[in-house]
């Protein structure tokens, strides 16, 4: 599982890449994240380690290229689960 920075930034240059059709630069990553220039290039690092993006850290933050846009192995609750986890004594949510 990714850290908060890293999996914020990889959501935000998914959906921009999506939208825009072209990868943000420093300026815009850190506009939209609220992280320091330090932060993000840190939280780049660490998705280029996990191959989630390719990009060398000698390079530009514009030329990385999305390998895969959200978070893998991510355990999701089912329904059942969640009808579980938040059933108050009395209350029937079938």
């Amino acid at each position: 599982m990714l850290d908060d920075t890293p999996r914020k930034l990889l959501r935000i240059i998914f959906q921009f890449r999506y939208h825009f059709r072209r990868m943000p630069n420093i300026k815009e990553l850190r506009r939209l994240s609220g992280r320091r220039p330090a932060e993000i290039i840190k939280g780049f690092k660490a998705l280029a380690a996990e191959r989630y993006i390719l990009w060398e850290s000698s390079a530009p933050i514009e030329t990385a290229v999305i390998i895969e846009g959200w978070e893998r192995n991510v355990p999701y609750r089912t329904i059942h689960r969640l009808r579980e986890a938040y059933r108050a004594p009395g209350v029937d949510l079938t």
